[in-house]
């Protein structure tokens, strides 16, 4: 039987964890303001409902927004001084390429500041979810997301065979992933080696459709933005020798940009269509276009 004295120690130990949760809970930012996609879609996901007060102004777009739904109803921003400064925010998220003039106004103006990085490899994404979710104050949401994040990694693994099959993620404007971007890590996760050996700092290399040919892969990955608003970048694209190429040598797969433009736990869609696609090779017969 419990004594009064225990009784009591439980009591207190009940209203001390109470009151640390308050602590918490009124220590956490209340007018967070994001200024840059690939911080809007961290925020999006792991602040308190009603804490993000204003995004940037494509997160609200569905072609280049995993979140555009969360951020409808959100007031958007264009990542002025001006506009940030209004919201009287007690956080603002950034990019680390963000403007240097907006983010010295803001530190002038004594406004707390945290900048997500360029993400290209898995580790990357975790820091920047942990980073955003610490902000937060929730740190255990942005742990309970990187768990998620890493059961479908490793779903979505494949060993390499003996012989890799050959492969190239192609874009508008002829730009092909780099050995040293999240988009290579993701081919080489899915089994697939890069025929783009070289390393690039922004992300894609310039690949000719005649190099791209010349290079032989096996399957192509094609990333589609705005496919239904016709361009002179996104004609490439659609260019005949790279259609009857694919459909003599290769299988192809469409990757909508706005999974992979900013390197976040949504790349795991990315993950499962390449490997459903690597599984496909394992099947008799040619694998149409997924979309």
């Amino acid at each position: 039987m419990k004594t009064a004295a225990t009784c009591l120690a439980l009591v207190l130990l009940l209203v001390a964890d109470l009151a640390s949760a308050r602590a918490d809970a009124a220590s956490r930012p209340r007018r967070v303001v994001s200024i840059n996609l690939c911080s809007d879609v961290l925020a999006l996901e792991l602040a308190d409902s009603g804490t993000v007060k204003s995004v940037f102004r494509v997160s609200a777009d569905p072609e280049d927004s995993p979140v555009a739904d969360l951020a409808k109803k959100i007031p958007l921003n264009n990542a002025t001084a001006e506009e940030i400064l209004a919201a009287k925010p007690d956080l603002v998220l950034a990019h680390r390429y963000s403007s240097s003039f907006t983010l010295a106004l803001l530190a002038r103006a004594h406004v707390p500041v945290v900048q997500v990085k360029d993400a290209d490899s898995f580790e990357d994404i975790r820091d920047n979810v942990r980073a955003v979710a610490a902000a937060l104050g929730h740190p255990e949401k942005g742990e309970a997301w990187i768990a998620r994040f890493d059961a479908s990694l490793a779903a979505s693994k494949r060993a390499a065979p003996a012989h890799p099959l050959r492969a190239v993620i192609y874009q508008d404007l002829g730009g092909a992933a780099a050995a040293n971007t999240i988009l290579g890590a993701l081919l080489e996760h899915a089994g697939f080696e890069n025929v783009v050996k070289a390393s690039s700092s922004g992300g894609f290399v310039n690949l000719s459709i005649e190099d791209l040919i010349e290079k032989r892969p096996d399957f192509v990955a094609v990333g589609i933005y705005r496919a239904k608003e016709p361009s002179l970048a996104h004609a490439l694209l659609a260019h005949p020798a790279l259609a009857e190429y694919v459909r003599r040598h290769a299988r192809a797969v469409d990757l909508p940009a706005k999974l992979w433009t900013c390197g976040t736990p949504f790349i795991t869609e990315i993950a499962d269509r390449l490997a459903a696609a690597r599984d496909g090779f394992d099947t008799p017969g040619k694998q149409a276009r997924v979309n």
